[in-house]
């Protein structure tokens, strides 16, 4: 069956529920209180060798694919969805570079990531870009044996923490070819010329830093470009429409833990002397959730397959990302109004959740962009 984990997946999985339970949640509640990156944990993690789940053995990763990572992104969530956060937004750029990147790009970048060196973020999203990834204007000039970038991007997650490493960026080099003139490069951290801007609070992914990236005059090598000259956009669509899957798995995850306090609060409450359950008012809702989450679940597994076998996947990814996405808002929804007036209190988790789903509606491609791309298929 579509759901069954083979016996590598269920080792993943047992081996994140472990390092989840025994680590992260007993640990992880003050840094999300706070807003603050937790570094220790997130090494604890690398060292682990969860970030390599999708990749080649070739080059450190494990080889389970896009299915494994949707199982790392869903148990992360489980417990807190800005930790599944870290990993998928390492993910992008790492999926970049496994795809396109040449075999001296992925001994030099995708191994250390795979090993958990350190992690890295996606420059992509631009000011007045947001949704419209084709309409980049940072610049990538050639000069000699360089490419020289300028430009900046908004919204990179990981990059500016402790362990930021390096970051991939899209940039135009052929301006006269419109969509077609955008390319992707490697930045490591360090380079002169390349700044990161200081994180804000967010509603969602509270531990995950999102900063504004600058590149001014910046000087890399000419082997850092990613594949071919004018690949960028299709190399942008194939990792969005992947970490599409993730983002759907951490809504999926997230759904979970909203329904895991649901019954554990909603168990031992009473109204006018009748358990919570007993009314229908609350207990229809949950019940449609659970039913929502198992076809989110049977979403994920599929689009996951899919992308893993080279097939044509992109309108199954923003099917998947569009419905787990809105499910796992209204399942945060129910599990708070379960909880009355405490769900209104920052000492208990559910508190958080709304926030948590409401960003998933928007990255990614916000739910809107997703219709889009499904309503095109109306007059193909």
């Amino acid at each position: 069956m579509l759901l069954d984990l083979n016996e590598d997946e269920t080792m993943l999985r047992d081996g994140l529920q472990k390092f989840a339970q025994g680590s992260l949640r007993p640990k992880i509640k003050p840094f999300a209180d706070e807003h603050t990156f937790p570094t220790e944990l997130v090494k604890e993690f690398l060292a682990l060798g969860f970030m390599g789940t999708a990749y080649d053995p070739a080059y450190g990763g494990s080889g389970l694919g896009t299915r494994g990572a949707a199982i790392v992104a869903e148990q992360l969530a489980r417990v807190e969805p800005g930790f599944a956060a870290i990993y998928l937004c390492n993910s992008a750029p790492m999926t970049t570079i496994a795809r396109y990147g040449s075999d001296e790009i992925k001994r030099k970048w995708l191994e250390p990531l795979c090993r958990g060196d350190f992690i890295a973020s996606f420059g992509v999203t631009e000011t007045n870009g947001g949704s419209d990834v084709a309409s980049v204007k940072m610049r990538a000039i050639e000069d000699g044996d360089s490419y020289v970038l300028s430009g900046a991007k908004v919204f990179s997650t990981n990059a500016g923490t402790p362990l930021h490493g390096v970051s991939t960026f899209v940039a135009v080099t052929d301006p006269e070819l419109g969509p077609r003139g955008l390319s992707t490069f490697v930045v490591p951290v360090g380079t002169p010329g390349f700044t990161v801007g200081k994180p804000g609070r967010k509603i969602g992914w509270r531990i995950a830093d999102s900063v504004e990236l600058f590149l001014d005059d910046c000087r890399i090598p000419k082997a850092n470009m990613i594949g071919n000259r004018g690949d960028g956009l299709k190399q942008i669509l194939t990792t969005l429409s992947i970490g599409r899957i993730l983002v759907a798995a951490t809504a999926l995850g997230l759904a979970r833990k909203a329904i895991d306090l649901a019954k554990s609060y909603g168990g031992s409450r009473k109204v006018g002397g009748v358990p919570v359950f007993n009314h229908q008012g609350l207990t229809f809702p949950l019940a449609d959730a659970l039913t929502n989450i198992h076809a989110a679940e049977l979403m994920v597994r599929n689009a996951s397959c899919l992308a893993d076998s080279d097939r044509p996947f992109r309108l199954e990814t923003s099917m998947t990302k569009l419905f787990a996405t809105e499910m796992a808002g209204e399942a945060a929804d129910i599990a708070l109004q379960i909880h009355g007036g405490y769900g209104a209190f920052e000492e208990y988790d559910v508190s958080s959740l709304p926030g948590e789903a409401r960003v998933l509606r928007i990255l990614e491609g916000t739910s809107e962009i997703q219709r889009v791309v499904i309503g095109r298929e109306l007059s193909a």
